[in-house]
């Protein structure tokens, strides 16, 4: 294969790569590295070895026919597949956008950065599939995100007009310990669907004072231009006094799950019960920084035929990872003492500081089935697309009537534990005070028709409840949105005269079956508040697993008041974990990678991952253009 033009370039004195780029047709698609003898496809940028000769070369450009058959270009005598027959098309304008939608959609929902598409790996990826498009610049993918960031606050703008809307909002601090303010909105939309969206993720440089937030939360609140019903937040104090200072905050709520996480600590926080929990804390640390128990444990676990979890540990921060703890390392006491008392795996030394008592596992037995209901309530209280709301005081008065009740088969260190638990979700939630049937938790179960009957609580406490329903409707809160009517206004608008044969149909029936007949076109229609709430209270409740506001949804005619109230209660989230679980998105985020990101770029990216399930009318408007 070795031309005479190759050989004569090999002579003493003679330019190898220029005799060859002017005679091979090869070294158009090659490129020499001297240093190395090596070169490189320009093509798809395979290295080959150089051994003064094209014959490699020759070879390897065998599998590009198309880039061979240029016109103008001299051919290679190489047989022709058929891809050579069937050029592919050019890269439309249509698709080039196409690609850089779906350049930005990676970037968004796998959280990476940038330069991910910038790298010589994906690069040769995306030109394999698609040789004729560039990967855009820097400025050209964030102007792409930027639009979509438009078109995305637009439309969620849109479904939020005229909705009664709750926030939650928390302060943290990114990797770069930059600080930064959340804030996430809840609302239940005419088709009577829960809806979370994150508004904002901004740089709070300035000091986190009760002012300053108050001003940063009402900045947020113009910009999107809604309507806020109530704010969750955290219990610290600037945040109380915010909610006091803002006067776009009618009603303001402190976070249920950090109200329950402090009542709980206080037991967890007594002498036999911390003996316990680093006792066992201490066992659960040896297995997880030792291979060899932790190995030896997977065997005892085969052997003995249990499950083959591994042992968890808990962050101070979440008492429910607490009790996870101690529920796991219980599942495998035996397999555990099993381990711990084999000498072969465990040295003598360590045996002794390992050991749990005797009672501290007894302890750690009756913990378990006390602090396992609180922490299935914390969980289902931070869900997000469920009404929890209305949870809370139906959880927490059976917790202190069943679970938290001293039995005499509980150990003293028990009983300490469940009085001292008891006395702070009484105090902690003011389960005594006056005030509590006009809270915002009871208004929400009133309007959930599945603890509407408030059977928790006694029956004058029941009666003053169903008093405060009626002032709300009498006053009618919540205010009707900008051009929409009064409820009262509307209930006749909305029930159409019977004309024609219906009427006669309606009478008829009213006549065959007398006072055993009702119309549900009649009951759809109370002409005062107080009708419509003895008509709603007297209608059975629902099943605890059934959804409300699919109830609310098929009942709203015939209660539209109690409809229109139930929109801005039922969407008032339970905790303010929704804002705190941006944390761990913004961790994803803020990378060292993306160190540098502007606060701008961090609230887009975190804006369009959090409101995902927004994005296919998002592509259809980008896709129209």
């Amino acid at each position: 294969m070795e031309s005479a033009e190759n050989t004569a370039g090999d002579k003493p004195g003679g330019s190898l790569q220029q005799t060859s780029r002017n005679v091979s047709v090869v070294w158009k698609y090659f490129t020499k590295d001297e240093s190395s003898n090596s070169v490189t496809c320009k093509i798809c940028k395979s290295v080959l070895k150089y051994n003064k000769n094209t014959s490699a070369m020759h070879m390897h450009l065998k599998r590009h026919p198309l880039m061979l058959a240029e016109e103008g270009q001299p051919k290679l005598h190489v047989q022709q597949s058929i891809s050579a027959f069937t050029k592919r098309p050019a890269v439309t304008e249509r698709r080039r956008q196409q690609i850089t939608n779906l350049l930005v959609d990676f970037i968004v929902k796998d959280i990476r950065p940038l330069a991910a598409v910038h790298g010589d790996g994906f690069r040769d990826l995306l030109n394999f599939f698609e040789p004729g498009y560039n990967v855009p610049s820097y400025n050209t993918l964030w102007n792409a995100i930027a639009h979509h960031y438009d078109n995305l606050h637009e439309n969620i703008s849109e479904e939020m007009k005229g909705q009664s809307v709750s926030l939650t909002t928390d302060l943290w601090t990114s990797s770069t310990m930059e600080p930064y303010i959340t804030v996430t909105a809840h609302y239940v939309t005419d088709s009577w669907q829960l809806k979370a969206r994150v508004l904002c993720t901004a740089m709070m440089p300035e000091r986190h004072t009760a002012v300053n937030i108050a001003d940063r939360l009402s900045k947020i609140i113009s910009e999107w231009g809604i309507q806020v019903f109530c704010t969750v937040h955290d219990n610290a104090s600037n945040m109380n006094l915010a909610m006091e200072l803002c006067e776009m905050f009618p009603h303001d709520l402190g976070c249920t799950g950090h109200t329950l996480q402090l009542a709980v600590k206080a037991g967890l926080v007594l002498p036999e019960v911390v003996k316990a929990v680093d006792a066992a804390r201490r066992v659960v640390s040896h297995f997880r920084h030792s291979s060899l128990a932790s190995c030896a444990l997977k065997q005892r676990q085969e052997q003995l035929g249990v499950k083959s979890n591994k042992l968890q540990t808990d962050f101070p921060v979440r008492w429910n990872s607490t009790f996870v703890l101690l529920q796991r390392l219980f599942e495998q006491r035996i397999a555990v003492q099993s381990v711990l008392a084999d000498e072969a795996v465990t040295k003598s030394s360590i045996q002794k500081s390992l050991a749990m008592r005797a009672s501290q596992w007894e302890l750690v037995e009756q913990l378990i089935p006390v602090l396992q209901p609180l922490a299935k309530a914390t969980e289902i209280m931070c869900g997000e697309l469920h009404v929890g709301l209305s949870f809370i005081y139906p959880v927490i008065f059976n917790m202190i009537s069943s679970t938290l009740c001293v039995e005499e088969s509980d150990l003293a260190a028990v009983r300490t534990f469940k009085n001292t638990v008891r006395q702070q979700l009484e105090t902690r939630f003011k389960l005594r005070s006056e005030d509590l049937t006009e809270s915002i938790p009871i208004v929400a179960c009133m309007l959930d028709p599945r603890f509407k009957h408030l059977q928790f609580i006694p029956q004058n406490k029941r009666e003053e409840a169903q008093r405060h329903l009626d002032v709300l409707l009498q006053n009618g809160e919540p205010p009707a949105a900008t051009g929409e009517a009064q409820a009262e206004d509307t209930t006749d608008a909305q029930i159409e005269p019977m004309t024609g044969k219906k009427a006669r149909l309606e009478e008829d029936f009213v006549q065959l079956f007398g006072p055993h007949y009702q119309s549900d076109r009649r009951s759809t229609h109370c002409s005062t508040a107080a009708e419509e709430i003895r008509d709603y209270f007297s209608t059975p409740h629902i099943p605890t697993m059934d959804n409300p506001l699919q109830w609310w949804s098929r009942n709203q005619d015939r209660f539209p008041r109690l409809a229109k109230l139930s929109k801005s209660y039922l969407a008032v989230p339970a905790t303010s974990t929704p804002s705190e679980r941006i944390f761990s998105l913004a961790g994803n985020t803020i990378t060292r990678q993306r160190a540098s990101l502007h606060p701008d770029h961090v609230d887009a990216l975190i804006f369009l991952h959090a409101n995902q399930d927004q994005k296919q009318m998002t592509k259809q408007t980008v896709g129209s253009e």
